[in-house]
């Protein structure tokens, strides 16, 4: 029988094992000219890295914020990275690309590999790759028989169940479940405002259908029902910080689908994949917005998204494919359409103080206390419809030469892509105005905002690179293009709706009121383009029962166009995307892992200096100040070691403590609020028996109480802190 191309070997840069790659990974990891940070399922279960906010804790350069709800999946690496929408890293789960942000904070359960690849993967992987791309491989029912039983339990009431069954003939089912109280009091009722329950399920399918082609079906769905957003406000004249208090309820609820069929047909030539996908996502996000006790304004959105996406990948075999010369040329489609809804109620203190006050500043200021503008309604929604749909196809090649001792990749990707957004906004009240000398009836005064925008653009993304083999020692470089996809603010309408709603009313009035300036054009934000150069070195050896790898580089990133998270001036509702402009980030990134025996240290640090070369927001001029949200410096280090036990039922005891740190945090764009560097701690010890491991984690052994996330909210600023201490035991059966 005919078997599948061998799939190159990739050695963990921080364990030394081997990690499956995926169908469009041609290079052993150690030729690819680019820094990869490697995590194998024994590394993420020990360290309990759950999702994909934990890996930041190990990768240099990279934070993703534990703040918010799962929707709020924030991403930073190099200094570049969003709030909302678009990610500045593509993740793939088994060669299947996420569409949507909002499901990248998703349960990493069974994930035999984990592989993130640091600069613009944007050749092979497209859009919003611009800074690197994830890459998770999980247990395949091809290569892995058994079944897996976890249990544990910690602080909050937290509980983790997990069982994976992989009973051969080429099927695996893995369910996992997690339940937590919360660790964030909300004072006005005193209840958690961040309790949350998550259910996952996969089922993978993999079977060879004849000689050269095999079929592989993986379905995977998540449910998520979680509390959140324990913001507290900040008063900056006084320092103080807040309790979290609110009187509006809170939460977040998701149902994520993915069916993910992959083919590979090999001739004796030639290697052909497919991979199909179709990806659903319901969720509903209600947040009292303005995070007080007072009853101002809050925002329900509810998103139905269905997805599908196909690519074909084309490498050489046999005769096509020369000892000098490999290559790889591909071909990616989508379409996506989201039918989403954001209505925002605005209440009877948001009506007095958001609406009502500026225009009765008005009309007193020309005749007196007693005028004023007065609304029928207690309450009244902005409602906000929109039907975006966005859809694009791709072309691309790398091809891979070997000269002696050199690697050379060159590369090139056409990339269109079109997005359009049908949008209905409008709103309806009934005012009086009142005056010494009259007094109206209540009379209709009906907003409507309906239109359509779009958005098209293509995109050219070449790539070049070159590495030298000295042996022990490896020297690289590389050049090339990423970008970052453009989209709409649907934030933003609820303001321009008030601002119309304003203007109709200054029509009706005898004095001109105060207008917004957010208007059609905020409505939409242009791509953000990347150039990166990087040079690195890796290093290697293994002596005796010595071993050591090690990977540096240092990077330069000149950005224009960045989109950059802004709140209006003023007691404005929404937020937006806007173009800062341009903005560049140097740095350098390290990473090593040694081992001797049964002692292992680990260790990680990335540098950023990441800065606007050009931005003025209209008030002002923040050129040469530091891009917010992203560390300047990240660093962690683990040391652990493990005891052999000459027993065949209790076997060995492995222990290890590991420290992580970042910080400078800059939390606006004046550089005026920032988070200093801090450091958490933690520790795990696990008992390995013949059939099972128990386990003791500890997570922010010191109760580091940082910031993890700011943010401004008519006019008022809030912060989240970081979870406290927490104490996980578990149980682990394998079979």
């Amino acid at each position: 029988m005919l078997a599948a191309s061998p799939v190159p070997e990739a050695m963990d840069t921080l364990s030394g094992a081997v990690l499956v790659s995926s169908y469009k990974q041609v290079l052993d990891i150690n030729r690819i000219a680019s820094p990869v940070t490697g995590v194998t399922l024994e590394q993420m279960e020990t360290r309990g890295i759950d999702d994909i906010k934990k890996l930041s804790s190990i990768v240099p350069n990279l934070h993703i914020p534990d703040y918010g709800s799962s929707m709020t999946s924030s991403i930073y690496l190099r200094g570049f990275g969003s709030r909302i929408d678009n990610p500045v890293i593509g993740l793939y789960i088994d060669d299947i690309p996420v569409m949507n942000k909002n499901a990248y904070d998703t349960g990493l359960y069974d994930i035999g590999s984990a592989m993130l690849l640091r600069g613009p993967q944007s050749t092979l992987y497209g859009r919003n790759s611009m800074c690197g791309v994830l890459s998770l491989n999980t247990l395949s029912p091809e290569t892995f028989r058994g079944s897996r039983v976890a249990l544990e339990y910690g602080t909050a009431n937290s509980v983790l169940a997990r069982l994976s069954l992989y009973p051969g003939a080429g099927i695996g089912l893995s369910v996992a479940y997690r339940h937590t109280d919360g660790f964030y009091m909300n004072t006005y009722d005193n209840e958690y405002v961040d309790r949350s329950d998550a259910l996952n399920i996969r089922f993978r399918v993999w079977k060879q259908l004849r000689r050269d082609l095999v079929f592989e079906n993986i379905l995977s769905a998540s449910l998520t029902d979680q509390g959140g957003y324990p913001y507290r406000e900040y008063d900056p004249d006084s320092g103080i910080l807040a309790a979290v208090a609110y009187n509006d309820p809170c939460h977040y609820r998701r149902l994520d689908v993915s069916e993910g069929l992959k083919f590979k047909y090999m001739s004796r030539n030639w290697t052909l994949s497919s991979v199909t996908s179709l990806q659903f996502l319901a969720d509903e996000m209600l947040m009292d917005q303005d995070f007080t006790t007072r009853s101002m304004f809050t925002l329900e959105q509810t998103q139905l998204e269905g997805t599908v996406t196909q690519e074909l990948i084309l490498k050489p075999e046999g005769g096509w494919r020369k000892p000098w010369w490999n290559w790889q040329t591909g071909f990616f489609a989508f379409a996506k359409y989201n039918d989403m809804s954001a209505p925002v109620r605005f209440k009877k203190d948001g009506i007095d103080e958001l609406i009502l006050a500026n225009a009765n500043k008005g009309l007193q200021s020309v005749f007196g206390d007693g005028a004023a503008l007065m609304l029928q309604e207690n309450e009244f929604d902005i409602t906000s419809d929109f039907g975006i749909t966005v859809a694009g196809a791709a072309l691309y090649h790398e091809s891979y030469f070997t000269v002696g001792r050199w690697t050379l990749t060159a590369g090139l990707r056409l990339d269109y892509e079109w997005s359009g957004m049908d949008y209905d906004s409008r709103s309806l009240i009934h005012y009086s105005i009142r005056l010494p000398f009259m007094t109206t009836d209540y009379q209709p005064c009906e907003c409507l905002y309906q239109g359509w925008e779009e958005n098209s653009y293509l995109e050219v993304m070449p790539k070049v690179s070159a590495l030298y083999d000295f042996g022990k020692v490896k020297l690289f470089a590389t050049f090339s293009e990423g970008y970052k996809s453009g989209g709409f603010n649907t934030q933003i309408f609820s303001d321009i709706v008030q601002n119309r709603l304003m203007s109709a009313l200054m029509e009706k009035s005898p004095v001109k009121l105060p207008e917004s300036s957010i208007g059609a054009d905020d409505t939409v934000y242009k791509p953000e383009r990347s150039l990166n150069v990087e040079i690195g070195t890796r290093y290697s050896f293994n002596k005796g029962r010595h071993s050591f790898a090690g990977t540096a580089s240092i990077y330069s990133i000149m950005c224009v166009n960045q989109q950059i998270t802004v709140f209006p001036s003023g007691n404005s509702t929404g937020r937006m995307m806007a173009n800062a402009g341009n903005s560049r980030s140097i740095g350098a990134e390290a990473e090593f892992a040694y081992s001797f025996e049964n002692f292992g240290l680990t260790a990680s640090y990335g540098f950023c200096d990441a800065r606007f070369t050009n931005y003025n927001d209209g008030l002002a001029d923040y050129k040469g100040k530091r891009i917010p949200y992203s560390p300047a410096h990240t660093l962690n280090a683990r040391v652990q070691y493990r005891w052999d036990i000459s027993n065949d039922y209790f076997r060995s005891i492995t222990a290890g403590v590991e420290v992580s740190a970042l910080g400078k945090i800059w939390w606006d764009e004046a550089n005026t609020l920032s988070q200093p560097f801090y450091a958490v701690l933690g520790a795990d010890v696990r008992g390995h028996f013949k059939w099972f491991d128990v386990f003791l984690r500890g997570e922010n052994l010191t109760d580091s109480r940082h910031s993890v996330f700011y943010f401004k909210s008519v006019g008022k600023s809030f912060f989240q802190i970081s979870k406290p201490l927490r104490l996980t035991v578990g149980l682990a059966v394998s079979l």
